[in-house]
């Protein structure tokens, strides 16, 4: 038995964050988000908040009740949460899909930090935006709506959109070109090598679930496609920390990164968001150390 002692961790006047979901147990949010509350000094907790579909308005309308600070939410409430909220902003509006909520004086306003965390953790390893880039978006998802809009906004040239479910892909092909200069295609993974696309394309991005573990023996792209130095391949996975998408396009010279970035710079400009802290960029950098040797080490 540890010495006894007053547990002051949680007082009267600490504030509640959390992450809503179902299943909510395998997130690790809570320990990314409690992580910066204890290195800034920041008198907040983060829990998980587990509901189904059923009762989700329920749900927010007690969230909003009880006053909150703000959640974040996962699968599969991002899309289902936004009839809910008293405000989305532009991006969200776009994207279609809300993973972070603020309470503004009792008002919750939905935001999308996942395109900006993918977008920023891409111009910190290679130093550059989308901006006149060739991209091509494996997947056609809601990660994969997020990265198409980002990239859209930012002033892609080209993006195609890669998927095996051509309606789901034509979606997103259509949201781009009605809202965006940029020209976006949708296109079949057979398309790939038949239409030489690799040839026309700077950055591929893999946004399905396609080589995560226990997956880890299977690709999204054949390796009959390759790759070259000339490409950068963004694989939004990060366990295992390099699939083997990025295992064959780093063979072929390309440069390559996995979706950590993503997952902590997300979950830091959440942090931000609802709590109106802005965290310094030492305090960044410490969690993402801490979390790259939690996961990679």
């Amino acid at each position: 038995m540890h010495e006894a002692s007053i547990d002051a961790r949680v007082t009267g006047k600490t504030r509640i964050m959390g992450v809503l979901g179902n299943p909510v147990e395998h997130s690790i949010s809570p320990q990314i988000h409690n992580t910066i509350s204890n290195l800034l000094g920041v008198n907040a907790i983060y829990i998980p908040l587990k509901s189904n579909i059923n009762n989700l308005e329920d749900t927010i309308k007690g969230l909003k009740a009880i006053n909150v600070a703000g959640f974040n939410i996962t699968i599969p409430f991002k899309e289902k949460v936004m009839q809910y909220l008293d405000e989305c902003s532009q991006e969200a509006r776009l994207i279609g899909a809300v993973n972070t909520v603020v309470n503004k004086n009792g008002r919750l306003i939905g935001y999308n930090t996942d395109a900006e965390g993918f977008s920023k953790s891409f111009e910190e390893a290679f130093g550059k935006s989308f901006k006149s880039a060739r991209i091509m978006v494996l997947g056609a998802g809601g990660a994969a709506r997020a990265v198409a809009v980002k990239a859209a906004m930012q002033g892609a040239d080209t993006i195609n959109i890669v998927n095996r479910t051509s309606w789901k892909a034509a979606e997103i092909a259509s949201l781009i070109n009605n809202h965006f200069e940029c020209k976006a295609e949708a296109v079949g993974f057979e398309n790939i090598k038949q239409r030489n696309l690799l040839e026309k394309t700077d950055v591929i991005i893999n946004t399905t679930p396609i080589g995560m573990y226990p997956d880890i023996d299977n690709s999204p792209v054949s390796v009959e496609n390759n790759f070259s130095e000339k490409h950068i391949v963004y694989d939004l996975i990060y366990n295992p920390p390099e699939t083997k998408l990025l295992k064959h396009a780093k063979k072929c010279g390309a440069r390559t990164l996995n979706g950590l970035g993503m997952l902590l710079r997300q979950a830091i400009l959440a942090y931000e968001l609802i709590t109106g802290i802005s965290v310094p960029d030492d305090v960044s950098s410490t969690v993402i150390t801490l979390f790259e040797n939690y996961f990679f080490n």
